[in-house]
């Protein structure tokens, strides 16, 4: 009895069941990163990421936890929890309360405008030509369609918030991109701003995709990066450094490419994957 007593106790110590940790994934509902239902569910670009991180670590329990996406900085900060994210803008202030990878975990074009494939060629636009936000607004006159609260980049911010007499359309609302894809559709404006992976989910769910196209903009940085945040305390820290060293793994196979493209609209993929490239 004694004896059987001893290894189930040895048992209990090495069991990779005893032993396994968790990881708590902070997700939000947020298509096309994080689609939690409809047609495209799971197939998302963000938690397809967490997916192939999860393989790479057969090991430990992967579990997603949902919040509004307002909350999750708030989450992370909070040091008697111990949660990650994925693809946060990392910055100073953050930095202080949050420990990021120091690999990005996506990688992506910035924001762009969408447009009536009509009107891109009355205006002489070939695909995946860069064009200048101003000269649209401003010199062609057209109405720009933008959701209230976001910022879209210092320069782009600031074409916006500081050129006169431009026709803009603000939607306020939690679905706002959504309501001006819509308005996009039926020419109520002539342009739209956002990221071009949003543009192009929204267009082919709402069966735009063919209507629309996307150009990308002289204002805006090649390309947008995301990070992995994990929360600052002791064992925030093990799962960032081991998080870093997995991301360097899976950023090198066809898989994550595959997800980084996912959904982008065919003629901008060979512009991302060039700037990825350089």
């Amino acid at each position: 009895m004694l004896r059987l007593c001893i290894l189930f106790l040895m048992f209990c110590f090495v069991s990779p069941v005893s032993n396994a940790k968790t990881i708590n994934w902070l997700t939000h509902d947020f298509a096309p990163y994080y689609i939690l239902n409809g047609q495209y569910q799971h197939q998302g670009r963000d938690e397809s990421i967490i997916s192939l991180l999860e393989k790479q670590l057969p090991a430990i329990t992967f579990n997603q936890i949902i919040i509004p996406s307002g909350k999750v900085i708030q989450e992370l900060s909070n040091t008697s929890n111990n949660t990650c994210a994925l693809s946060l803008y990392k910055n100073d202030y953050r930095k202080k309360h949050i420990y990021f990878t120091d690999e990005s975990s996506t990688t992506g074009l910035s924001p762009s405008v969408a447009m009536h494939s009509k009107l891109a060629d009355a205006l002489e636009l070939p695909d995946a030509t860069e064009v200048s936000l101003l000269d649209l607004i401003r010199d062609k006159k057209l109405t720009l369609g933008i959701s209230m609260s976001r910022s879209y980049g210092k320069e782009i911010d600031s074409v916006i918030n500081t050129t006169p007499d431009i026709d803009l359309v603000i939607r306020p609302t939690r679905d706002s991109l959504a309501s001006l894809t819509y308005m996009l559709n039926l020419k109520r404006i002539d342009i739209l701003l956002g990221y071009p992976s949003e543009h192009y989910y929204l267009a082919k769910l709402m069966n735009f995709d063919k209507n629309l196209t996307q150009r990308p903009l002289i204002e805006s940085p090649a390309l947008s990066y995301g990070f992995i945040g994990c929360t600052k305390n002791e064992q925030g820290a093990k799962d960032i450094a081991m998080l870093n060293e997995q991301l360097k793994v899976i950023k090198k196979t066809p898989a994550y490419n595959d997800v980084l493209m996912r959904w982008l609209p065919e003629h901008l993929r060979p512009l991302l994957q060039e700037r990825i490239e350089k």
